[in-house]
């Protein structure tokens, strides 16, 4: 409940910064120092540190070791250690398939460019009123790798928190790593809780890399070919191999043993989603184990062993995937292969999956697909050890409505492990949609098979960095030029892009990060060093739904609509138009549309989709009903005969007043649709057959003229429907339109049958003619689910009833009156007429 409230506040402030964020005075370029130290928090970050487990079983070499050597390449880590960690890099590195032209890409290529990478530092006095920025500096990682000190430079020259600064890039740097040593730093708002009165300095350090917001960062790294990335990035592809150990722990039994991970980092120089900054770093995560191992974690013996290489990986017993973990936005999604146990035979498998039953709609077809994916071929005979990840995403959240037609916010680059529509991932808990299909066991199975083009393998050494704890190479970066060139970006709190850009939800919150600040490294991360889930990332555990049925209006935003997507979302989540869209068209939307399916959080699952729902509906209608018999038709045939009756009836109309109408009792189908918890949609349709008539009284005599028809109603209603209760007991109030159409029939004067026993129709609906609603209503009710299952082993199909109440308003719609002059004065058509409807339904829902 507390992640649906806040989700909904999230969403409500993203509505208000989209209505009421003033315009862009600044659209030509990016903000000033000023407008960004609006937004950056005004505390460093933490670094996390190496686990307990790595450090205890030297995970990258034991330094005290007399064969431990670091020579080629220097990075903390043993030469034959880096071998053993960098083959099983390669052998479990990620298959990327791409939903947008860029990919995770070495940030090396940076420095590279004309004018070198630089690292900015701005440094801002806290201790003034409103901030006041003491100056600004860079060091530019192209030049790095001189020894230091040089020319003697006094160590004040080289703080960056203090003024003058006269020696080279890599004293600046060194002076930087110790005033922000993780343990032991230099400056005092690190290392004491106090600070001075007078002065309170405050660096931002940053990247800034090319472009400044969606359209500049397209300009900067998109190729001229639709789908391709800029020449200048092509053969960039880097994925950056953390490997990390875990103890496994529970509170009966201890340490129960360990578990190996390797976290591949991705780096992508901007994030184009629901929300914009420059700079991006995402991962996926591989828990590696023996196959004979997979279902319980690794004693020590067994880890020191495939840590020294004396675990042959495609031995009699291999090392496999245990798990992949998943990470987008806040969220991560966890195939777990050990349980079931993906790697036994088929059948025995299957025994394992129905013996779980199925807590979630769809999950035994999910597991069907985690199976699948350590899987090479169809036929289960070759094991695959890559994970399948799909990058970026179409945002389906409420910026959309600020953009222009056209692709749009593609780029959130956040890693997911299937195609299909994601519910409550993005931010303010917006949808984000994976198009993008890649049959891995098609193309993998055929090694002489060309991979798609917007699928990226990431299984060459030479497209793999391996990344040790930065407790590994924080003492060589000091000393060593070339480790600091190399490294330094894993220990500094610097941010990987400039610090902030416009993005829908900046500046609702002064100093937050909105989803609008560029990010700082993945040493950084909550993520780093943890399995998942942990406190950065919850647990991502949902359930499958058909693609056909959204669950709320944006869920039916196209990527391409841009501000379109308002007027077409809602008008085809309004009745008729949801029926036409839904049920009409859906055998043209399974040819045309792709068949992904709904991931949506457990807790999230909405109780009912659509419902089916039928009964009978009682209307008292109004007395007016009866002025029906005023049409052209029939009171040319009854009004000359109550004259011939009663020629005075003229003169005294007041005996005119004796309307006759009955009850009608309606057979009633509804279609609801269930747009999340609250709001429903319903499609109605009734016909009811009633007695409408007149009694007159004849003058003189103690005789009635009778006048009676059959009341031939047919009415199609569209209603929106707000449920005040979410769950299975919902009370409601509801507000809509219809068409009403209908005409007397059998009619007769005194029980003798008229020569124009039918009227016209009123209303009658038809090709381009009587469409537009001529019928208002207002409505209330109670809907209760009463039994769950309500058919034997359909899962999901719930039986209730419902009751209601519906006041409806409409127009009688007869016009241009013929009537005899003799009666002008005693008929008269009222302009509006009333039924009070009562309904009793039940339901079938699903």
């Amino acid at each position: 409940m507390r992640h649906g409230i806040a989700v909904h506040a999230a969403q409500a402030l993203l509505l208000a910064g989209l209505l009421t964020r003033p315009s862009d005075a600044r659209a030509s370029g990016p903000p000033t120092r000023e407008e960004y130290f609006r937004y950056v928090p005004l505390a460093y970050p933490r670094i996390v540190r190496q686990t307990t487990a790595s450090e205890a079983l030297s995970l990258y070499g034991d330094t005290a070791d007399p064969s431990y050597r670091d020579e080629t390449p220097r990075d903390g880590m043993d030469d034959n250690r880096f071998r053993v960690l960098q083959a099983l890099a390669v052998r479990f590195a990620p298959i990327l398939v791409k939903n947008t032209y860029t990919f995770p890409m070495d940030h090396k290529a940076f420095r590279d460019l004309p004018g070198g990478l630089l690292l900015n530092l701005d440094t801002w006095d806290l201790a003034k009123p409103g901030s006041v920025l003491m100056r600004s500096d860079s060091i530019n990682f192209s030049s790095l790798g001189h020894p230091c000190p040089e020319d003697g430079a006094p160590e004040v020259a080289l703080q960056t928190e203090q003024s003058g600064r006269d020696a080279r890039d890599d004293c600046r740097l060194i002076a930087l790593l110790r005033e922000f040593h993780p343990d032991h730093p230099t400056i005092p708002r690190l290392r004491q809780d106090a600070v001075a009165a007078e002065q309170a300095p405050f660096t931002v350090m940053y990247f800034d890399f090319p472009g400044f917001n969606p359209s500049t960062w397209h300009e900067a790294y998109a190729s001229p070919t639709p789908d391709e990335i800029a020449r200048r990035y092509q053969g960039t592809e880097k994925v950056y191999a953390h490997p990390f150990l875990s103890e496994v722990r529970d509170a009966k039994h201890g340490l129960r043993g360990y578990e190996l991970l390797i976290q591949y980092w991705f780096f992508y120089p901007f994030n184009a989603g629901g929300n914009n900054h420059e700079g991006d770093w995402e991962h996926v995560s591989a828990v590696i184990s023996p196959l004979s191992a997979v279902e319980r974690p690794l004693t020590e013996d067994e880890m020191r062993r495939i840590l020294a290489g004396g675990w042959a990986a495609d031995g009699p017993d291999p090392l496999v995937l245990k798990r992949t973990e998943y990470f987008f936005h806040r969220n991560s999604m966890v195939f777990d292969f050990a349980s079931p146990n993906a790697y036994l035979p088929r059948k025995q498998w299957e025994e394992l999956v129905d013996l779980r039953g199925e807590d979630r709609p769809g999950e035994k077809k999910l597991l069907a697909r985690v199976r699948s994916y350590v899987w090479v071929d169809e036929k289960e005979t070759r094991i695959n050890t890559h994970p399948i990840g799909y990058i970026g995403a179409d945002s389906k959240g409420l910026e959309q409505l600020l953009a222009s037609p056209g692709p749009h916010a593609r780029e959130s680059h956040a890693t997911y492990p299937l195609p299909g529509v994601f519910k409550d991932v993005g931010p303010a808990g917006s949808t984000e949609a994976v198009p993008k299909h890649f049959d891995h066991q098609e193309y993998l199975s055929d090694p002489k098979r060309p991979l798609p083009e917007d699928v990226v393998r990431y299984d060459m050494a030479e497209r793999i960095d391996l990344v040790p704890d930065w407790e590994r190479v924080y003492d060589l970066a000091i000393d060593d030029p070339s480790v600091r060139r190399e490294w330094s970006w894993l220990i500094l709190p610097l941010r990987w892009g400039y610090p902030s850009a416009a993005s829908p939800l900046a500046g609702i919150v002064a100093h937050s990060d909105m989803g609008n600040l560029s990010i700082t490294g993945p040493a950084f991360s909550e993520g780093w060093n943890r399995p998942a889930p942990n406190a950065g990332f919850i647990r991502y555990a949902p359930g499958e739904l058909p693609w056909f049925f959204p669950l709320d209006v944006q869920d039916n935003f196209s990527n391409n609509l841009g501000f379109l997507n308002g007027p077409v979302a809602i008008l085809i989540s309004l009745p008729p138009f949801d029926f036409l869209y839904r049920v009409v068209g859906l055998p043209i939307r399974a040819l045309v549309e792709k068949h992904e399916p709904v991931y949506t959080p457990q807790k999230q699952l909405p109780r009912r989709r659509a419902s089916v729902e039928a009964g009978i509906s009682i209307g008292l209608l109004d007395e007016d009903f009866a002025a029906l018999l005023l049409n052209d038709r029939q009171l040319a045939e009854w009004g000359p005969q109550l004259l011939a009756l009663d020629p005075t009836i003229g003169e005294q109309p007041s005996r005119f007043i004796q309307p006759v109408v009955d009850t009608a009792i309606s057979p009633t189908l509804k279609v609801s649709f269930y747009l999340g918890d609250r709001f429903t949609s319903e499609n109605t349709l009734l016909h009811s057959r009633s007695d409408v008539g007149i009694d007159v009284p004849l003058a003189g005599e103690e005789t009635l003229f009778r006048l009676r028809a059959k009341l031939n109603l047919w009415e199609y209603a569209g209603s929106i429907r707000y449920n005040i209760l979410p769950g299975g007991f919902q009370p409601y109030v509801k507000v809509g339109y219809g068409l009403t159409w209908y005409r007397l029939e059998e009619g007769n004067i005194n029980g003798v049958g008229m020569a124009n026993p039918n009227s016209y129709w009123i209303r009658l609906p038809g090709f381009f003619r009587n469409l537009w609603p001529n019928t208002l209503h207002l409505g209330a009710g109670l809907d209760v689910i009463l039994v769950r299952g309500f058919f034997p082993g359909l899962r999901g199909l719930d039986g209730g009833l419902r009751a209601g109440y519906v006041l409806s308003r409409h127009e009688l719609g007869i016009r241009d009156l013929t009537t005899p002059g003799s009666l002008e004065g005693a008929v008269s058509e009222p302009v509006h007429v009333y039924r009070n409807t009562f309904e009793l339904l039940g339901t079938l829902s699903f």
